[in-house]
């Protein structure tokens, strides 16, 4: 009965989800300078959802990438001496390589990893993904060092956002439309209607970045999914024809 009794509290122990607490002893303590050779790396998984971002940051490149459903857009970019000693200061100040974590027991939950990679074998690393949380009295040093890194890998894509056209041609007026690209809403679900009799498209104007994007078009019953490559087309038409959903390109 003892026994029984230790074996069900053991049960219900890790049934409530907690698992342990998790110190970061094992992180290499970040210098008070930029170590020349450190490099930042971040990634973001959508968990169940086919979703991804990765960011790398050194003196020599960096790179912002984006993955949706498979379709894969990034870009490439530099900074500065100045620049890479202010992301750095961030992670000092905010005392990156001390930043607690916990783990608890959840499935198919996404989340944020940062390291930072310097030196002969030195790693600071941090997640707040999977079943590994970051300790609510570090959330505040952890968000300013994440917001410091993502925010300047986003500034850096829509630097180089090119405007692409999606030209909705008049065999789709007056049928109940929905186009979406990556998780961005290009035409909310209604009908398309003309603006003029004569008129014989209607274009929407798009802000991509360079790489693929993953169209998802529906018209009437009829749906599609479009692989976008913003570096060699600038534009996407789609028409309705003999009851088939048809796009084409334009270089």
């Amino acid at each position: 009965m003892k026994y029984q009794s230790i074996f069900i509290l053991y049960t219900l122990f890790i049934f409530s989800g907690f698992i342990c607490a998790k110190s970061t002893g094992d992180n290499s303590p970040l210098p008070e300078n930029r170590p020349q050779n450190i490099r930042f790396s971040y990634s973001l998984s959508g968990g169940m959802m086919y979703y991804s971002e990765n960011i790398f940051i050194s003196k020599d490149s960096c790179f912002y990438s984006i993955n949706f459903g498979g379709t894969v857009s990034r870009v490439n970019f530099k900074l500065s001496e100045s620049e890479l000693d202010k992301l750095y200061r961030v992670f000092v100040e905010n005392r990156f390589d001390k930043i607690k974590t916990y783990e608890e027991m959840v499935y198919d939950r996404g989340g944020e990893s940062i390291s930072l990679n310097w030196g002969k074998g030195n790693i600071a690393r941090v997640s707040n993904s999977g079943i590994t949380f970051v300790k609510d009295s570090w959330s505040a040093e952890w968000n300013a060092c994440l917001r410091a890194m993502v925010t300047l890998a986003k500034d850096r894509m829509n630097e180089q956002l090119k405007t692409y056209e999606i030209k909705l041609d008049s065999s789709l007026f007056g049928k109940e439309c929905y186009i979406q690209i990556n998780q961005n809403i290009v035409f909310p679900k209604s009908k398309l209607i003309a603006e003029r009799d004569d008129e014989k498209e209607i274009i929407k104007h798009v802000k991509l970045s360079p790489g693929y994007h993953r169209a998802s078009v529906t018209v009437g019953k009829y749906s599609k999914g479009i692989n976008i490559n913003a570096d060699s087309t600038t534009a996407l038409i789609i028409s309705l024809e003999n009851d088939s959903l048809r796009y084409e390109f334009v270089k």
